[in-house]
């Protein structure tokens, strides 16, 4: 079983209690034994258990659970899409730094994703060489970053980058604003998150940002959200649109067909329609351990799924990307 989507917290160090000094909305880990307080604005946000933040505890964990390796990358929350770019590079380089360094010691069960300061798309693309220099195969960004859309123009040099260097980009999705106007957090989580990833990859596809780039290697998250309802509509207006079909040389289809997905769409329905328009080899597992209170895909072994895709989506389909991601 090889996990692509999963999620680590930092512990404490003096450069982040230097951060948190200065402004309070930087997520922290408060650690207390077994488990440990993320707090986001100086208000705890979750409680997490110790494999969060030690790679060591956390290797046992998943050994016993049939892992043969992860794929590590920041909890969403430490994304700070708010900061400066100054303050959003300094950070990035700090937690790029530590997880090469924890994952070393693993001799490969663990690889790992970095991030960028987000309001400095130039300055994202540039770290990219960093990040690949480091041994670390991608970079996590938000599915909608404050500055503009991943389509948008800005973006373009950091796409080109990860492309040119082979690495992954894993877009995840994020509540955004629109989170505040929720009671709680997996209110704004449940809600928001599908058209979060639909609405990034569906832009990127309707432009022909994916098209334009046949090396690039991208992840989406909980299976894409809405994007699988987005896609029929996307190709009716471009068959019917000049100046759409201009923007996307290839039907929307096809360019999602170039991406890869985890199965978190939590339906056996939905991920078998997902791997019909995609691909079963595009469906690669991910369980966004270790914050689920439950396994979210344990729908794979149930009904409704072809005969080895569940396999196939634990082992042979993120070994593959993996593989390519490495060699």
């Amino acid at each position: 079983m090889l996990d692509l989507h999963t999620h680590v917290v930092p512990p404490r160090t003096p450069f982040l209690d230097r951060l948190v000094a200065s402004d309070a909305r930087w997520a922290r880990l408060e650690p207390a034994g077994a488990t440990g307080d993320v707090l986001v604005a100086g208000k705890v946000f979750r409680t997490v258990r110790r494999v969060a933040w030690d790679l060591a505890a956390r290797r046992v964990d998943a050994a016993a659970a049939g892992a043969t390796g992860q794929l590590l990358s920041a909890m969403p929350e430490l994304f700070a899409g708010w900061a400066s770019a100054g303050d959003g590079l300094a950070y990035a380089r700090a937690f790029n730094d530590w997880l090469a360094e924890e994952i070393g010691p693993h001799d490969g069960f663990y690889t790992g994703l970095g991030v960028v300061p987000l309001r400095d798309p130039d300055g994202a693309a540039a770290l990219l060489a960093d990040i690949a220099a480091a041994g670390l195969v991608g970079v996590e960004v938000p599915a909608q970053p404050p500055t503009a859309a991943l389509h948008a123009p800005v973006w373009a040099g950091f796409l080109d980058e990860a492309a040119r260097l082979g690495l992954l980009v894993f877009v995840h999705a994020v509540g955004g604003a629109a989170a505040a106007d929720y009671p709680h957090p997996m209110a704004a989580n449940g809600a928001l998150f599908p058209a979060s990833i639909g609405t990034a990859i569906g832009g990127l596809i309707a432009t022909g940002a994916i098209a334009a780039r046949p090396g690039l290697r991208l992840l989406a998250s909980h299976g894409g959200g809405s994007l699988i309802t987005e896609l029929p509509r996307i190709d009716f207006l471009r068959d019917s649109t000049p100046a759409l079909r201009e923007l996307m040389p290839e039907p929307a289809a096809r360019s999602a067909r170039r991406l890869w997905y985890d199965p978190l769409l939590f339906d056996p329905a939905l991920v078998r329609h997902l791997a019909d328009v995609v691909g079963a080899d595009r469906v690669v597992l991910g369980t966004d351990h270790p914050f689920m209170p439950a396994d979210p895909v344990a729908f794979l072994d149930g009904p409704g799924l072809p005969e080895g895709f569940a396999a196939a989506v634990r082992t042979h389909n993120p070994a593959a990307l993996l593989e390519l991601l490495t060699s």
